[in-house]
């Protein structure tokens, strides 16, 4: 049951810092003015 459970602890770390990659991601990608969006609109 141990094996399971620590499993389960690293599959929900792995999705947690996925998650928050992403998100950070798409709000650098979306809304940081430096971001690629201000690149395209000089």
């Amino acid at each position: 049951m141990t094996e399971k459970k620590e499993s389960t602890l690293v599959g929900k770390l792995v999705f947690g810092l996925t998650a928050v990659a992403m998100l950070f991601f798409f709000w650098w990608l979306l809304l940081y003015d430096h971001g690629v969006v201000s690149m395209h609109h000089q």
